[in-house]
């Protein structure tokens, strides 16, 4: 009777450890803030038994390494959950990425910090293998289960390419030979899945990394020659990227709602009210941005280095902080830059797709750049998050105040038109937050009087939400509202009282069509940066300005009016 007992027992406590390997799967079905079709879904599922099933039929072959397996995955797996519940996805190579970038502190804070409810889940999951470990694995009852097992395997091998065929595996977009191919589709579904995925994220991994090597090394011997002015007082100068934001939906550039109270309340601002990126995604918008490729250029990659070398080699230290990911088909051309940074920080554990954290989580690291010591100038980039969707994603409830901002039962879609209220809604929100965020930026500067500082903020391109007759939505189309960037100055009175023509100059382009394009010299000058080759006409600190043929087209719109509609 007691070895009976003992043997049902064992049986519960291998049950446990099955079912918490599969419970990421389910929870990714419920909560996943990427809308999945059903042959997706098919995958996550399929692909996740398959993986528990091969599993539990090495229990019979090899009872103590395949334990030690389901052990480890069982552990991996409440860590999974947690991850989906406060991401809506599951641990990827952006992730891994964030871990190996982790120094001993903060590995430290990290550990001290984790859920009490996850440690004595994995304080359970030791109890279970130990509870198994005496008998190594179930060998009488796999015997007898066999063609049950059988059955299993092939029908969960069937349903998951049963979904690959009536899904297509889209696995690449674009084709830039440097970095790995956009992940998608029935390719992202496995990744999903668990434990199946895993492989497949830890290889995504270190392909990423080693195309990120290969691309910094083609420019980390690039040297500008940059030299810097001297100043008698401390520098701070902070560039924030923005993402997603266009000007016409501001507060402050006319908009009929106020989006932007904290900065609209500000009289020491210089917007841009026609702010144009020749690109409208950011894989080629903000290299546009912060280097000198020629807007012309489309390869992911630009053969020198970007704005943050010109200022390590004028003497100033530098620091890259980024709310997007580090590594992906769209955020690795970004991150070459972010990594000739002397202090590089990825805040977020998640790419685009999932909330994160929000683009406050930057203020207390520039407040740590303000209170070190001052024995070196500081350039620092911020790159956001902004308004990319899903747009409900990027603030906080408090900051919901266009209401409905998401359809009650799913979430919002971009390219539907029925949701046309509340992505705008959403849209408006978002922008409401970066008017907070911004104002914290500026407010952390303004508490040092004793710093010459200034802020200089520049969405990477803009987004159409159902503007016109031709119904664009989300970005990567060319249309005004998609090329459109939300983009503005500021200067602490110790700055502009030593500059007044470079303010004066930038005022008189604030009605203007200008171009991120002409920002890494407007930077470089206002940075009191010499470089060689600096084209005269391309600084919106300058008197003379070139004319910003690059987005003329876009900004005019003039071929793609909609119809004035006939009178009956």
């Amino acid at each position: 009777m007691a070895g009976l007992f003992y043997g049902r027992l064992r049986d519960v406590a291998l049950g446990l450890l099955f079912l918490a390997c599969l419970a990421p799967a389910i929870t990714l079905l419920l909560y996943s803030n990427i809308a999945l079709n059903a042959g997706e879904r098919v995958t996550v599922i399929g692909a996740s038994a398959l993986s528990l099933l091969v599993l539990y039929a090495l229990l019979e072959r090899f009872p103590r390494a395949a334990l030690l397996l389901l052990a480890g995955a069982s552990a991996i797996a409440l860590l999974e959950i947690r991850f989906i519940a406060d991401y809506g996805w599951p641990i990827n190579a952006n992730s891994l990425s964030l871990i190996a970038e982790t120094n001993t502190a903060e590995a430290r804070d990290l550990l001290g910090s984790l859920p009490s409810g996850l440690i004595a889940g994995w304080a359970a999951v030791a109890a279970l293998t130990l509870a198994v470990w005496p008998g190594a694995a179930p060998a009488t009852p796999l015997r007898r289960r066999r063609r049950i097992l059988v059955y299993s395997l092939a029908g969960s091998a069937a349903l998951t390419a049963l979904a690959f065929v009536s899904t297509p595996a889209a696995d690449a977009e674009g084709d830039d030979a440097i970095f790995p191919p956009q992940i998608y589709g029935q390719a992202l579904a496995l990744r999903g899945a668990f434990p199946a995925g895993l492989p497949f994220v830890v290889t995504d991994y270190f392909r990423e990394r080693h195309a990120l090597k290969v691309a910094y090394e083609r420019n980390q011997r690039f040297r500008f020659g940059a030299t810097g002015a001297k100043s008698d007082h401390p520098r701070v100068f902070v560039l924030v990227i923005g993402e997603t934001s266009r000007a016409d939906r501001w507060g402050l550039n006319g908009y009929a709602r106020d989006t932007t109270p904290q900065l609209g309340a500000r009289h020491d601002l210089i917007a841009f009210r026609h702010m144009l990126s020749p690109w409208s995604y950011s894989r080629q918008a903000v290299p546009t941005i912060v280097s000198r490729k020629p807007p012309s250029n489309t390869s992911a990659v630009f053969d020198e280095a970007s704005i943050v070398t010109a200022f390590k080699e004028a003497g100033f230290h530098t620091t890259w902080i980024s709310l997007q990911a580090p590594v992906g088909f769209f955020e690795s051309p970004i991150s070459i830059h972010a990594y000739e940074a002397d202090q590089v920080l990825f805040l977020n554990p998640v790419d685009y797709t999932s909330h994160g954290k929000p683009d406050t989580a930057a203020i207390p690291e520039l407040e740590k750049i303000l209170r070190a010591p001052q024995g070196q100038d500081r350039f620092v980039v911020i790159h956001t998050l902004g308004s990319h969707f899903q747009y409900s994603n990027r603030y906080p409830p408090e900051f919901a105040r266009y209401l409905p901002d998401r359809p009650r039962d799913r979430p919002a879609r971009l390219f539907d038109p029925g949701d046309r209220e509340v992505l705008s809604n959403a849209y408006d929100n978002s922008i409401l937050f970066t008017d907070h965020f911004l104002n914290q930026a500026i407010a952390s500067l303004e508490r040092h009087p004793d710093v010459e500082s200034w802020l200089f903020y520049s969405s990477d391109h803009g987004e159409a939400l159902f503007d016109d007759c031709r119904q664009y939505s989300g970005h990567g189309q060319s249309s005004r509202q998609s090329h459109s960037v939300a983009s503005l100055f500021w200067a602490s009175p110790r700055y502009a009282a030593g500059h007044p023509e470079y303010l004066r100059n930038l005022r008189g382009y604030r009605e203007r069509l200008v171009s991120t394009a002409m920002l890494f010299e407007t930077l470089t000058d206002l940075g009191g940066l010499t470089v060689p080759g600096r084209r005269q006409d391309n600084s919106l600190a300058a008197q003379n300005l070139r004319k910003a043929q690059e987005v003329v087209t876009v900004f005019d719109d003039s071929g793609w009016k909609c119809p004035t509609p006939q009178a009956p």
